[in-house]
């Protein structure tokens, strides 16, 4: 007997949408619990994991489901990049544990205990329900406009959720706090109406980027780099290292190398990405 899920990666904040929303994206993690006593196996770009830093082994000891079941585990979406691989594992993780007691899967259930494990909703929400998420009270998934293209590039240096998080300012003034609103509900109706002036603006976040992007060489670059080959804007994809580029469909790929190369040439390497986005989100493949 086996179980297993698959669960999307996610970018997150999508600028000024800080902590609040997040995008499924088509690179998943394959999770699989077998019958029987084993040790935990892992692939792809969790490969060299230990099960002891494995927050879905972790999960599955939690539930004292240890012994009983053997974890297999494959991932294609890259850790430490801020491309929700945490999240996607905690969600993988509780879903597992849900459904080798037999449970059925509730998802907003989940939605709420996801969070409470992993702490960012704008990653949790995305990869459970898939598409575009809203992780507001009375929010959830919303309609992403055809005209949205992903881009990513991706270097090889991954950051620190906790280090990218100390830089956030603990006060912010006044007029700050009312651009970021401002920009935050442009950015919604830009990627529901495919507004590209209103992406564009609410791209533009006023808090996290403007401290966090010292830590990507080559960021204001690529940002220059990605809108020249047609972004609408870029900003930075969760707490880094990857940056996110939003434009024309057809333009993903030419925006992708263009922000990549940009880092790569400021000594950053990287490599462009075009996923595309994951209507679905959570999946029991096998039970």
């Amino acid at each position: 007997m086996s179980i297993a899920v698959r669960v999307p990666a996610s970018t997150s904040n999508l600028g000024a949408g800080f902590d609040c929303v997040g995008l499924a994206l088509d690179l998943w993690l394959e999770a699989r619990l077998i019958e029987g006593e084993g040790p935990a196996t892992y692939a792809g770009t969790l490969a060299s994991l230990s099960p002891d830093r494995d927050l879905i082994a972790r999960t599955i000891r939690a539930a004292g489901l240890s012994g009983r079941w053997q974890l297999e585990v494959r991932s294609e979406i890259p850790v430490g990049k801020g491309l929700g691989s945490s999240g996607a594992a905690v969600v993988a993780g509780l879903a597992l544990v849900d459904l080798a007691r037999g449970a059925e899967l509730n998802r907003d259930g989940l939605l709420e205990r996801a969070t409470a494990v992993e702490g960012h909703p704008d990653n949790v929400g995305p990869a459970i329900y898939g598409g575009l998420f809203l992780a507001s009270q009375g929010g959830g998934r919303l309609t992403l406009s055809p005209a949205v293209g992903i881009a990513l590039a991706v270097p090889d240096v991954t950051i620190d959720t906790h280090a990218a998080r100390a830089r956030l300012p603990r006060e912010v003034a006044r007029e700050v706090a009312i651009a970021q609103a401002s920009r935050a509900a442009a950015l919604i109706l830009g990627l529901t109406q495919g507004r590209s002036d209103l992406i564009a603006y609410g791209m533009e976040d006023q808090l996290a980027v403007p401290r966090r992007k010292e830590m990507i060489p080559g960021f204001d670059a690529a940002v220059a780099a990605g809108r020249a080959a047609g972004a609408y804007g870029v900003t930075i994809s969760g707490a880094g290292s990857a940056l996110l580029g939003i434009g024309p469909p057809q333009l993903a790929g030419r925006v992708a190398l263009a922000m990549a190369e940009a880092l790569t040439r400021a000594g950053n390497p990287a490599a462009g990405l075009t996923p595309g986005v994951a209507t679905t989100g959570l999946t029991v493949t096998q039970q």
